[in-house]
């Protein structure tokens, strides 16, 4: 069994490795208790949240955030009393998205969540992505659509042409087929443009 000493040591190991963790890690973090007391936080967290290196040991709700999501203080709750993980993209007053993960902090010998670890995973340029790709799928669906009915009244017109076409004229016939032929190539390049998107 070991000494008072040495658990004193050992305790002194795993909260200078848990401080080590908190002051190294780039993603904004926050560990609160089951009161919702803001016990720890990493350095890109106090940028979020307004946090001052004295701000530990506050109520949670008692101090300002820069995210849009009023909601999160009863979600941390929620993943305390049942033990499940959260997640949810927010966004911040300066248009940032997050995917926000609230993950319960669970105590194994008594068996319980003794509060919650929330992490902000910065997601804008992945939005940012995912928005410009919406645009140029909209983009390829509307120049598709705006050609499609040009192409069919040319493609009519065309065809009517055929039928009141002078039979003994070559030169006639040989444009109205290079106008098919330029029209066929027209409405391939714009399949493969809707196929594309």
């Amino acid at each position: 069994m070991k000494s008072k000493i040495e658990r004193m040591h050992t305790l002194i190991d795993i909260n200078e490795e848990l401080e080590n963790y908190f002051s190294n890690t780039i993603i904004p973090q926050l560990y609160v208790d089951a009161n919702l007391v803001l016990r720890k936080f990493t350095t890109p967290a106090m940028k979020h949240f307004s946090l001052k290196q004295n701000f530990a040991g506050l109520p949670l709700k008692n101090i300002a955030n820069h995210f849009k999501y009023p909601p999160i203080i009863s979600n941390i709750k929620a993943v305390i009393e049942r033990g499940k993980i959260f997640e949810k993209e927010i966004q911040t007053t300066d248009k940032r998205w997050y995917q926000l993960n609230i993950l319960p902090y669970f105590l194994r010998k008594e068996n319980r969540t003794d509060g919650a670890i929330i992490t902000f995973v910065d997601i804008s340029n992945i939005k940012a992505q995912e928005e410009l790709i919406a645009v140029h799928k909209l983009s390829l669906d509307t120049i598709a659509h705006d050609l499609k009915n040009p192409i069919l009244g040319i493609s009519l017109s065309l065809q009517l042409l055929k039928q009141q076409a002078d039979k003994n004229d070559k030169k006639y016939s040989e444009n109205l087929n290079n106008v098919e032929k330029g029209l066929i190539q027209l409405k391939t390049v714009i399949n493969e443009l809707t196929k594309s998107r």
